[in-house]
């Protein structure tokens, strides 16, 4: 039989894949970019970084990117960070080509806010002033998951979110004196309680000014609960500080930025000192230059001699930089330790119909970012073993920015 023209070319053309080294595999080719389905996530300044890595790259280092498993698409992920990054002015983000744009979330709080709009359809945003985005969003189907570097709020009953955690973190203070000498590097939890419940004071014979952090961040709610401060009265306490500099956040300082710290410790009186709390995980990946945003070597991260329980802790790193390393002791405490989350819709990460595809990324120890320890551990954080848990719920997030 005489092989008709068609099944010519046919057979030339799997000669030439085979030529080239290309498998032809069942089903339609896609030669889209994968990053045009990747998962999309918002939120912490705080796990910006890492999970920037996990994404492929961040502070112009190349990663090998996370992925789903093959059969469940070998979906990616992308990440915004919280703030725009160095050289840019992005304060709003498109994170689809051809979707609306929208204010970028700064910090855990914004970031479950911008997801929980998405989730029941309303929409997220900022209308004030110095805030030209667009004023409010729907973010439905843009948003998969929101980063947080705190759980649900004491007595959340919600189920609504998923908190998947993938590391511990612990927290300190960091600490600046411009003059008159050393600074006091070492605090105990009553100290910080102290200061971040009534204000400025004299510890070791030092003036020492507490400084407050953005109220969106996930930091800034952990860090209450180290310093039992309600939100009254950490607003009275930091005000001395927060009002030496003027910006959108009230005076107050990004969280996990030791320069901000300094440029505040280098306006008060002379012989005083600026504290603030920081994320030790943070501090470590910004120090070893992993991450972008080196704390000046003058700005260093407390040491705590008690915990509230008797029990000294040390300081919350170990070695000196570019090779600091995580305290385990101290990131394990119950009171200055955290897990570090990806949050998520429920229906979407714990249900059996939930999708495969963010299932395979995130949740189970086998899970893709969970089998990424080492990018973990080189941003300063645990891995822990209830990584991919879908255990901790919470509610939706009120309001719109």
């Amino acid at each position: 039989m005489l092989t008709s023209a068609k099944t010519k070319r046919v057979a030339l053309a799997v000669a030439l894949t085979a030529a080239m080294g290309i498998t032809m595999v069942g089903g339609s080719a896609n030669a889209d970019p994968k990053q045009l389905t990747a998962a999309i996530g918002v939120g912490s300044d705080t796990t910006q970084d890492v999970m920037n890595a996990l994404a492929g790259n961040t502070n112009g280092n190349n990663y090998v990117p996370v992925q789903s498993s093959v059969a469940s698409g070998s979906r990616q992920l992308v990440s915004f960070d919280a703030i725009p990054p160095a050289g840019t002015t992005g304060a709003c983000i498109t994170v689809k080509p051809g979707a609306p744009t929208f204010d970028r979330p700064n910090g855990s709080t914004s970031g479950r806010k911008a997801l929980s709009r998405a989730i029941d359809g309303t929409k997220y945003g900022n209308t004030a002033v110095g805030f030209a985005c667009g004023g409010l969003t729907d973010t439905s189907g843009l948003l998969q998951f929101a980063r947080s570097s705190a759980g649900p709020a004491a007595g959340d009953v919600g189920t609504a979110l998923t908190y998947v955690p993938f590391g511990r973190d612990g927290m300190s203070f960091a600490y600046y004196r411009a003059s008159g000498g050393a600074a006091v590097s070492s605090l105990t939890r009553a100290d910080l309680t102290s200061l971040f419940t009534t204000g400025p004071q004299a510890i070791g014979g030092v003036n020492i000014i507490p400084c407050g952090i953005q109220l969106g961040s996930g930091t800034f709610n952990f860090w209450q609960t180290v310093t039992t401060a309600t939100a009254a009265q950490e607003a009275a306490a930091t005000a001395t500080c927060n009002a030496l500099v003027t910006n959108l956040l009230g005076g107050r300082a990004e969280e996990n930025d030791g320069t901000a710290l300094k440029t505040r410790g280098d306006l008060v009186p002379a012989g005083s000192q600026v504290v603030i709390g920081f994320s030790a995980g943070s501090f470590i990946a910004k120090s070893n230059n992993v991450a972008a945003g080196a704390p000046p070597v003058t700005v260093g991260i407390g040491t705590i001699t008690d915990n509230g329980a008797g029990v000294v802790l040390g300081s919350p790193v170990v070695g000196t930089a570019p090779s600091l390393t995580p305290n385990a002791a101290f990131f394990g405490d119950a009171t200055f330790g955290r897990n570090i989350y990806n949050v998520f819709p429920t229906a979407v990460i714990s249900s059996a119909f939930g999708n495969a595809d963010l299932k395979s990324l995130f949740v189970g120890p086998t899970s893709s970012v969970c089998s990424a320890s080492t990018t973990i551990a080189a941003f300063g954080f645990l891995p822990i073993a209830t990584c991919g848990s879908t255990t901790t719920l919470g509610s939706l997030i009120a309001g719109q920015f």
